[in-house]
């Protein structure tokens, strides 16, 4: 019997964060690449915009309120090639609001741990790919329908102000930005590093380096 446990991978993300999405491919990626004991990621949900309102704002409108200017494109673009160099597309053209984000974190924690990243793809591909409006509950719905997730629980008060109070105690430990990942608790990596930079961290903290990498 195999009792070796798994190097645990915290993964602090917000689902609207494209670079979040290239971070956690990346880290597939690293994973796939890794030759050492298994990897289990567990996700934590981290909000962007804490105050956002739960119908969300007009997508281009938010981006230029933060970017302080009209220019966004060259923005997009930036992502859109980072995307391309992960395997990813971006479909800005589709995106016509930026939603609250708390159901669609409800919906991962709901889900099986097994299951819990496929969630996130999904999620991902409805909002950068399609431009879901992934703050719409019966989208979100429709989202954990395809994998069996209790959906109820995005009708429980008391599990969506966990969910908010688990994004809230991300902020409040430290991390400004996302993603943001801490490897078996000893090494944190902030940014959507490539691969390379994940696996030696990973290695890193398996103790299997002696070089500080990240």
């Amino acid at each position: 019997m195999d009792l070796t446990l798994p190097i645990p991978i915290d993964l602090v993300h917000d689902v609207v964060c494209p670079w979040c999405r290239i971070g956690k491919k990346n880290l597939a990626d690293a994973i796939a690449a890794w030759d050492g004991e298994p990897i289990e990621v567990v996700y934590h949900p981290f909000f962007l915009q804490p105050g956002m309102p739960s119908e969300g704002r007009n997508f281009r409108d938010h981006m230029r309120a933060l970017k302080g200017d009209d220019n966004i494109d060259s923005m997009l673009i930036n992502v859109s090639n980072a995307g391309l160099r992960a395997g990813l597309n971006f479909n800005w053209d589709k995106i016509q609001r930026m939603p609250n984000t708390t159901l669609a974190h409800a919906l991962i924690l709901a889900a099986p741990a097994e299951q819990q990243s496929a969630v996130l793809d999904a999620i991902h591909t409805a909002y950068f790919e399609q431009g879901i409006d992934i703050g719409n509950k019966a989208k979100v719905i429709e989202i954990g329908q395809q994998f069996g997730v209790d959906t109820s629980r995005l009708d429980d008060a008391e599990f969506l102000d966990d969910v908010a109070g688990a994004a809230e105690g991300s902020r409040a430990a430290g991390i400004q930005g996302v993603p943001f990942f801490i490897i078996d608790q000893k090494l944190a990596v902030s940014g959507a590093q490539p691969p390379s930079v994940l696996l030696d961290a990973i290695g890193q903290a398996a103790g299997q380096m002696s070089d500080v990498t990240g």
